[in-house]
């Protein structure tokens, strides 16, 4: 039998409440990223977890009109006074009253940074003040430490001879993030307003900008520098700067992550110096604009010797053309990379083209070198591949957990015959799921999607007379198929349907 002493500490029950401060806070904010609203619930534990959650669960307040009412202080005066001794972090979203705003911001004393999100159609200036300019006091505009993001920034251009009104509305010292609004109506944009807001903003990190088509670009005066982006995204940016304008007007010394898609690549490659990118951590490229071989060729060329001079990349996003891409230039962030998308500009619009596969023999090598690898998408043209040795070679890599294959649809419009009893698609994609999950290796899989004939949640349909015919019967191209992980550990398997198709 065991010793009075020893069975009286078998006796004792463990709980969370002995473990330290400094770890039970480490676990909440994880609870805090999982279910806010459970980790309310915790404060209901002790005295001891109010005093830690309490914090956490007010760190980021997203305001609402309940909370900025005058009334607050009167129907919830303990929830207003965590808010003004424990919040950090604001998300405004423009549309509520600027007054109200201003006074509970001014309240909140350990107050370090606000996200500004700009309501669609909304203005820069709303009943006599500029947004968020004015309601922000100097303790906050005139910090060094103070931080700014700003979302959804209408693209808006003034008239030169005025006062630029981006530098009225936002105060550019404190700006560290800006993410533009897509210009309403598309391919009216002009930046020459934007641009002014920009120059001015010397602690911006990170600029996000989307137009649409072949989109506009910055017109730069000989002295007009840009500040050094960390993160910088560009959609449908029509570059066209030289060499000498890249030198001189752009300064990539701090980028981190750098993503163009719409963009075009062989002007963009050949004017910028390659090794100001070795420290990316994450590229996406992708221009699919580009028709002609030859120049899809030489983009991919210069994508290459760009990745080359990369060190470490954790996510990588490609669209080239496959076939003359050394796959070397992958490995070489075998240890580091978790993210990798790996596409040819053909695609699965055209079941009459085939789209270039990466060979098993290059997933066998891969499997073995990109250890860390999590996330992965690829093309899969069962014309140009063995369909098993391909999957098999996929279900080689250990840790990965999340697969996206675009595939070719089945089907022949031409020689399509009534299929109500059998949904050939959906039949060729139960079999590539089930051998997915029946040779899976290390990792389970949370997902596995299946895109077929080039399907986007925003749908344009093949236009082809005898697609059409078919499209009119509920028989589409493109279809997407996914399998995911439940919470209680179970595969299960839809099919997700556009949000809008024509």
């Amino acid at each position: 039998m065991p010793a009075p002493a020893v069975a009286r500490h078998l006796q004792q029950r463990w709980s969370l409440d002995h473990l330290s401060t400094e770890l039970l806070i480490l676990i909440l904010e994880q609870l805090a990223n999982i279910d806010l609203r459970s980790l309310g619930t915790t404060r209901l534990v002790s005295t001891r977890f109010n005093a830690i959650a309490t914090p956490i669960r007010y760190h980021t307040l997203r305001m609402t009109r309940s909370i900025i009412s005058p009334q607050a202080d009167i129907y919830f005066p303990q929830g207003v006074a965590n808010v003004y001794a424990h919040t950090r972090h604001v998300i405004v979203d423009s549309d509520l009253e600027a007054e109200d705003v201003k006074r509970v911001l001014n309240n909140i004393r350990g107050l370090s940074c606000i996200s500004w999100r700009y309501v669609q159609n909304d203005h820069l200036c709303k009943g006599g003040f500029w947004v968020p300019s004015d309601i922000l006091s100097p303790r906050h505009t005139q910090s060094n430490a103070f931080r700014l993001y700003i979302e959804n920034l209408p693209l808006l251009d003034f008239p030169s001879e005025q006062p630029n009104p981006y530098l009225r509305a936002v105060p550019t010292g404190i700006l560290v993030s800006l993410v533009m609004a897509a210009p309403t109506p598309p391919l009216t944009a002009r930046v020459g307003s934007l641009k002014g807001l920009l120059l001015h903003s010397r602690r911006l990190e990170t600029f996000w900008y989307e137009d649409r088509g072949q989109g506009t670009q910055f017109e730069f005066s000989s002295n007009e520098r840009l500040p050094p982006f960390k993160e910088l995204y560009l959609r449908s940016y029509d570059w066209n700067h030289s060499a000498i304008a890249v030198r001189q007007h752009w300064d990539f010394s701090n980028i981190r992550r750098l993503e163009m898609v719409d963009v075009p690549l062989n002007p963009f490659l050949n004017s910028v110096s390659f090794a100001d990118f070795r420290h990316l951590e994450a590229l996406r490229l992708d221009d699919s604009g580009m028709r002609l071989p030859n120049i899809q060729r030489d983009a991919t060329r210069g994508q290459y010797l760009l990745i080359k001079q990369i060190r470490a990349l954790a996510e990588l996003s490609l669209t080239c053309d496959t076939q003359s891409f050394p796959v070397d230039g992958i490995l070489q962030h075998g240890q580091c990379l978790r993210s990798l998308s790996f596409r040819d500009y053909t695609g699965f619009f055209d079941e009459h083209r085939r789209c270039p596969t990466i060979g098993a023999e290059d997933l066998d090598i891969m499997s073995r070198t990109l250890t860390n690898l999590r996330t992965l998408e690829l093309d899969m043209d069962e014309k140009r591949c063995e369909p098993r040795h391909f999957l098999r070679a996929i279900c080689n890599f250990r840790r990965l957990d999340t697969l996206t294959l675009h595939v070719q649809t089945v089907l022949d419009p031409l020689r399509y015959a009534d299929t109500s009893i059998v949904d050939l698609d959906h039949e060729r994609a139960m079999q590539i799921l089930s051998s997915a999950a029946g040779d899976k290796l290390g990792a389970p899989w949370c997902s596995v999607t299946i895109n077929v004939g080039g399907w986007k949640p925003i749908m344009v349909r093949r236009l082809s007379a005898p697609w059409r015919a078919l499209n009119g019967r509920g028989v589409y191209a493109e279809r997407c198929f996914v399998m995911e992980r439940r919470g209680n550990g179970l595969l299960d398997v839809s099919e997700r349907l556009p949000t809008r198709a024509s």
